[in-house]
C-alpha cells in the first residue's frame, strides 16, 4: 500500500482558538482547522485525529508520553506517510523535542502552531498548517527527526526554541539556524543535521528539579537538592555554566547520593565549560555534572527525565547528552 496519507494530530493551542467574547480559547478541532485551508486542503490526503484541546501551558511530560505513543502508533500504519501535530507555542518546542527523542520512525513528524489567535487579522494558523503539510510530504523530510514549521521556516526540534512571547518570527535555532524555508509554498531544505538521533522509549522519571542560577541566591540548591524523592537535577547556570560558590556543597552532596546532574547555560545556547581557575563550569563538570551543550535547561530537564526513565547508567547518560 502506497504511503500517501498524512495524519493531522491536534492538541489545542492558539492555532485552535476562537474568540469566546471574553478572550480566545482553544475551540477548533482537527476538521475545523482543515476547513480553514479551503481548496488548498484538497491537495492532501489528511486523516484528522483530535488528541486534546488545551492551551500550550497545560501540556505536561506525562501527556507528551501519550502524544509520542500516539504518533508512533499512527506512523506504524503502512498507508501513513507522515504526521503533522498542531500545538500551543508555550510548550511546542518541548513536545517536539520529546518526540524527536522518542519516536523511532523515520517518517516525518512536523509540529506547527500559531502566534496570533483565530479571530485576529493576519491569523498565521492556516498558513503554518498548510506549510507543515507541505513539509511533511517533501521528499527530503524523512530521516530528519521531528521538525517544527512556522513563519515560513523549517527547524529541527533538537535546536529550535521560542525567543519572543508575541512576535511571529519567534522561533529560532541559535546553534545552527533553520534547516530550510518554505518559498511560495515549496519547501527548500538547505542543510541536514549531522548529529545522530539517540531514540529512547517514552518513559520518564518525573522527580527532576531545575535550578536557575540567580545573583545573590545562595540557599536554593540546598533547599531543592535535599529532597529524598529527587532522582536528578538540571542547573541553569550563569554564562557558560557557573553557579554561586555557596551552591557547591549541596551539589557535591547530591552527586554523592547518586543523583544525576546536568549543567546548562541560562543563555539558552552555546557550549558548557570554561577555562577559569576558580570553581566555575570546568570544576562543576569535573564533579560529575553532564554538559547540556546547545540545549536550554527546560529541554535538558525533559532529556534527563527520559534518560532516567529509561534507566540509563552514568556512562550511557553522559553519552545521551554529549554525543547529540
Amino acid at each position: 500500500m502506497a504511503q500517501r496519507k498524512i495524519v493531522l494530530i491536534t492538541t489545542g493551542g492558539t492555532i485552535s482558538t476562537a474568540d469566546s467574547g471574553q478572550g480566545a480559547l482553544p475551540a477548533r478541532g482537527a476538521r475545523e482547522l482543515l476547513g480553514m485551508l479551503g481548496p488548498a486542503a484538497a491537495a492532501f490526503d489528511v486523516e484528522a485525529l483530535e488528541f486534546d484541546r488545551i492551551p500550550g501551558c497545560e501540556m505536561t511530560p506525562s501527556r507528551m508520553v501519550e502524544l509520542a505513543r500516539t504518533i508512533e502508533r499512527e506512523l506504524e500504519r503502512p498507508e501513513v506517510k507522515a504526521a503533522v501535530v498542531t500545538h500551543g507555542t508555550d510548550t511546542i518546542e518541548e513536545s517536539a523535542f520529546f518526540c524527536h527523542l522518542t519516536v523511532a520512525s523515520d517518517k516525518p513528524v512536523v509540529f506547527t502552531g500559531s502566534m496570533r489567535h483565530g479571530s485576529e487579522l493576519g491569523w498565521d494558523g492556516p498558513r503554518n498548517l498548510l506549510d507543515a503539510l507541505r513539509v511533511a510530504r517533501a521528499p527530503r523530510a524523512p530521516g530528519l527527526g521531528t521538525l517544527l514549521v512556522m513563519n515560513d521556516e523549517i527547524h529541527s526540534a533538537r535546536f529550535v526554541t521560542k525567543t519572543n512571547g508575541l512576535t511571529l518570527a519567534t522561533f529560532g535555532s541559535p546553534a545552527c539556524g533553520p534547516l530550510g524555508r518554505v518559498y511560495d509554498g515549496v519547501p527548500l531544505f538547505l542543510v541536514a543535521p549531522v548529529l545522530r538521533r539517540h531514540v529512547v522509549k517514552p518513559l520518564i522519571e518525573a522527580s527532576v528539579a531545575l535550578l536557575p542560577a540567580l545573583s545573590g541566591e545562595t540557599a536554593l540548591a540546598e533547599r531543592a537538592l535535599g529532597s529524598p524523592q529527587l532522582r536528578g537535577f538540571v542547573i541553569d547556570g550563569f554564562g557558560s555554566g557557573r553557579v554561586p560558590f555557596a551552591w557547591l556543597p549541596a551539589i557535591e552532596a547530591a552527586l554523592g547520593r547518586g543523583l544525576a546532574g546536568v549543567l546548562a547555560s541560562r543563555t539558552g545556547s552555546g557550549a558548557v565549560g570554561d577555562a577559569y581557575g576558580y570553581q566555575g563550569a570546568r570544576h562543576l563538570l569535573s564533579l560529575g555534572l553532564i554538559a547540556a551543550h546547545e540545549l536550554p535547561a527546560h529541554q535538558a530537564r525533559l532529556k534527563l527525565m527520559l534518560g532516567l526513565g529509561n534507566r540509563l547508567g552514568a556512562a550511557e547518560l553522559k553519552e545521551f547528552f554529549e554525543a547529540e
